[in-house]
This record gives structure tokens, C-alpha cells and sequence, in this order.
């Protein structure tokens, strides 16, 4: 694996990875605090490799993220199709940003998302909007740093290009 590798299956192992963080069984306190690993390390992907993770990707990890957390069919894959076509659309600049600039970027974007997602939550399951959104949210973003580096030094490693 360390030869010049495509990279395929250290992209779905980081991703597989990071739908296990998501899922496990966190205590109450800290699943609040959790940031969405997934939508990160798509994101992540997107940006660095986007020859190989598509929209398209971004749609398939959604659905299986859907059904994973079973959550309505199809609204993970809208978000996360989505953030792959952002990424996709910005990603020669979000490379040229310092890990601050990124972090910030991305912040807007997710509040974005969030917004559209309570959206359609609101209009489907008739839930409401709470503090722990907005909490989320903003870790993510600030967890975005920690990530960034994290699977830079994989994709390092490991030789995927």
C-alpha cells in the first residue's frame, strides 16, 4: 500500500471510520458535542481528491449514512451531495486558505446546511430547532483543523493520490 496507491480503499476506510465515530454510543453529554466525522471527512476528500470523490460519492455516502442513523431516506444524501459540490465548486481556492480561513469557510457552509436541514426536518418530522444545532455546528467547524491534518497525514502515508 505504500507504492503510488489510487487510494480507493483508504478513502472508504477513513469514511467507514468515520460513520463508526458517528454511530457509536455516545453518553448524552458528549453525542451533544459531536461534530458529523462523516460530512468532514467527505469534505476532506472532496477538497484534496476531487478526481475521485464526486458529488456522486458524496450521494452514496449519504444514503448509507441514512440508513445507518435512520434517518429520513435521502436527507443525508441531499446534504452530503451537497457539500461535495461545494467543495468541488471551491476547491482550488479553499486550498490556498490557511486552516483558520478553512475553518471559518466551512462554518458558513454548515450553518447553511444546518438551516437547510432543519428545514426539511421541520416540514417532514415537525421537530424544532434547539441550542444543540447550533452547537454542533460550530464544533465541527472547529474540529475542522484536527481533521484537515489528521487525514492529510493519511493521505501522506499512505500515498493516495
Amino acid at each position: 500500500m505504500h507504492a503510488n496507491s489510487s487510494g480507493g480503499i483508504v478513502i472508504a476506510l477513513t469514511i467507514f471510520f468515520s460513520m463508526c465515530l458517528c454511530i457509536a454510543p455516545w453518553p448524552d453529554q458528549v453525542a451533544i458535542l459531536m461534530p458529523n466525522w462523516t460530512l468532514l471527512t467527505l469534505m476532506y476528500w472532496s477538497i484534496a481528491l476531487p478526481h475521485k470523490v464526486s458529488i456522486f460519492s458524496g450521494f452514496i455516502v449519504g444514503l448509507l449514512f441514512d440508513v445507518l442513523t435512520g434517518s429520513l431516506l435521502g436527507h443525508q444524501a441531499l446534504i452530503f451531495s451537497m457539500a461535495a459540490f461545494f467543495c468541488h465548486s471551491f476547491y482550488s481556492r479553499f486550498r490556498n486558505y490557511r486552516i483558520w480561513q478553512q475553518s471559518i469557510s466551512i462554518l458558513v457552509f454548515l450553518v447553511s446546511i444546518k438551516l437547510l436541514s432543519l428545514w426539511i426536518e421541520r416540514f417532514t418530522l415537525h421537530t424544532g430547532y434547539t441550542y444543540q444545532h447550533g452547537i454542533q455546528v460550530f464544533i465541527s467547524a472547529m474540529s475542522w483543523p484536527i481533521v484537515f491534518a489528521s487525514l492529510r497525514y493519511v493521505r501522506r502515508r499512505f500515498r493516495v493520490q
